[in-house]
C-alpha cells in the first residue's frame, strides 16, 4: 500500500506541477481556440491508443509503466527547452497543451490498470482510498511548488523536476507489484506475462456489456460537465488575470485547494464508505455533492462562486469519484482492465472533452449565461447518479463469487 501510494504521490506531484502551466498557456492561445486544442488532443489520443494496445498485448505487463512514462517524459524535456528558447510562442504553448492533455490520461490510466491487475476487490475496497490519498498529497505539493517558484525560476526547471518525479512513480509501481506478489494468499499475475488478447475483442466487449457502458456513461457525463466549466472558467480568468505568471499562480492555488479536499475525501470518506458499506454509497456520493453545488451556482452566478464550484467539483470527482470508479475494474478480466479501460479512460475521456467544447459554443451563443450552464450541469449530475446506482449494485454482484473463492488476507 505504501509503495502504491508513494508511486501515485510522485505521479500526481509531477503532473500537478505541469498542469497549472498548461492552463496558463491555454489562455496565451485564447479561449476561442479551446475547441481546436481539445479536438487535436482527442485525435492524438485516438492515434496513440492502438500503439498502447500493441504494447499491452505483446510486452511484459510489469514493464508497461516504464514503456509508457519514458516517451512522455522525453517530450516534456523537449518542451521545457522550447519554452526557455521561445517564451511567449503560441505554437510551443499549443504543443504543450496537447502533449499534457494526452499524457495525463495515459500516465494515470496505466497506473490504475497496473493497480487493478494486482489488487483483489476486497483489498481494493480497503486500501484504494489510501492509495488515492497518496496521490492527492503529491497533487498538493505539485501546485504549491509552482505557486512558490514560477515567478523566480520560470517553467523549465519545474518541468524537469516533474519529469523526474514521474519516472520515480514507475519505479514505485514496480515495487508495489513485487511486494503484493510476496504476500500470503496473493493472486498477482506474473509480471513477465503479457496481458494478451485482441483489441477488437475488447472493443466488442465494451459496446455489448452494460457494466462497461455504465462506466463509459459516467466518464462522458463528467467530461461534458468539466468542459462547460472549463470554458466558463477560462472566460473569467482571461478577463481578470492578465499575465502568464499570475494566471499560473491562480491555477496553482486552485489545484492546492482541490487536492486538500481530495485528501479528506479519499483517506476518510471513500475508505469509510467503501469498506463498511456497499460501493453504491461511496460511488453515488460524488454526483449528489456536485449536483448540489451546481444548484448553488445557478442561484448565485458570480465569478467567485464559479471558481469555488470548480474547486469543489474537481475535488469531488478526483476524491470521491476516481477511486470508486477504479474499484469497478477490479472484478473484470485482465484484457478489460488494460484495454477496455484504456479506451474508456483515454479515447472516450478526451473525445468527450472535445464534444463538450463544440456543444458549449452554440449554448454560449444562446446567451444562457453562467446560471443556465449551471442548470445544464446539474442535469448531467442527476444522470450520473442513476448510472452510479446501477454500477454499485452490479459491482457487488460480480464481487461476491470472487470474494467467496479467494483465501482470506
Amino acid at each position: 500500500m505504501l509503495a502504491a501510494a508513494g508511486g501515485y504521490f510522485c505521479l500526481l506531484c509531477g503532473y500537478y506541477m505541469l498542469r497549472p502551466m498548461r492552463e496558463a498557456l491555454a489562455l496565451e492561445i485564447g479561449p476561442d481556440y479551446y475547441r481546436a486544442l481539445f479536438t487535436v488532443a482527442f485525435v492524438f489520443c485516438a492515434a496513440l491508443l492502438p500503439v498502447y494496445w500493441w504494447l499491452v498485448g505483446r510486452t511484459r505487463r510489469g514493464l508497461l509503466p516504464w514503456l509508457v512514462y519514458t516517451p512522455f517524459v522525453l517530450v516534456f524535456v523537449a518542451l521545457a527547452v522550447g519554452l526557455s528558447w521561445y517564451p511567449g510562442d503560441r505554437n510551443v504553448a499549443f504543443a504543450y497543451f496537447v502533449a499534457l492533455s494526452v499524457a495525463n490520461l495515459f500516465l494515470i490510466a496505466v497506473f490504475w490498470s497496473a493497480m487493478a491487475d494486482v489488487w483483489r476487490p476486497e483489498l481494493a475496497k480497503r486500501f484504494y482510498g489510501f492509495v488515492a490519498a497518496g496521490g492527492s498529497a503529491g497533487a498538493i505539493l505539485g501546485p504549491t511548488l509552482v505557486g512558490n517558484f514560477i515567478h523566480a525560476w520560470g517553467p523549465a526547471p519545474l518541468i524537469i523536476t516533474a519529469c523526474a518525479l514521474i519516472m520515480l512513480s514507475a519505479l514505485l509501481s514496480s515495487v508495489a507489484r513485487e511486494r503484493l506478489a510476496r504476500c500470503e494468499g496473493a493472486q498477482v499475475p506474473d509480471a513477465a506475462i503479457p496481458v494478451g488478447g485482441r483489441a477488437i475483442d475488447d472493443v466488442k466487449r465494451l459496446v455489448t456489456t452494460p457494466y462497461l457502458l455504465g462506466i463509459a456513461g459516467i466518464i462522458i457525463a463528467g467530461q461534458l460537465i468539466g468542459g462547460f466549466m472549463y470554458s466558463e472558467q477560462g472566460k473569467y480568468v482571461e478577463a481578470n488575470y492578465l499575465s502568464l505568471a499570475d494566471r499560473a499562480a491562480l491555477f496553482a492555488r486552485m489545484e492546492f485547494w482541490v487536492n486538500m479536499l481530495n485528501v479528506v475525501f479519499q483517506a476518510g470518506v471513500v475508505t469509510a464508505l467503501s469498506w463498511r458499506n456497499s460501493l453504491v454509497t461511496s460511488l453515488s456520493a460524488m454526483p449528489v455533492l456536485v449536483g448540489a453545488s451546481f444548484v448553488v451556482m445557478a442561484l448565485v452566478p458570480t465569478g467567485g462562486v464559479l471558481l469555488v464550484t470548480q474547486v469543489l467539483r474537481r475535488s469531488a470527482d478526483y476524491g470521491l469519484g476516481k477511486p470508486t470508479r477504479e474499484m469497478l475494474f477490479t472484478v473484470l478480466n485482465p484484457e478489460s482492465k488494460f484495454k477496455s479501460k484504456s479506451f474508456i479512460d483515454i479515447v472516450l475521456h478526451r473525445g468527450s472533452d472535445a464534444v463538450a467544447q463544440w456543444v458549449y459554443a452554440p449554448i454560449a451563443l444562446l446567451g444562457v449565461g453562467l446560471a443556465g450552464v449551471a442548470w445544464i450541469c446539474a442535469g448531467f449530475s442527476m444522470a450520473m447518479l442513476a448510472a452510479t446506482l446501477y454500477l454499485g449494485r452490479a459491482f457487488e454482484r460480480r464481487r461476491k463469487p470472487t470474494a467467496a473463492s479467494e483465501p482470506a488476507s
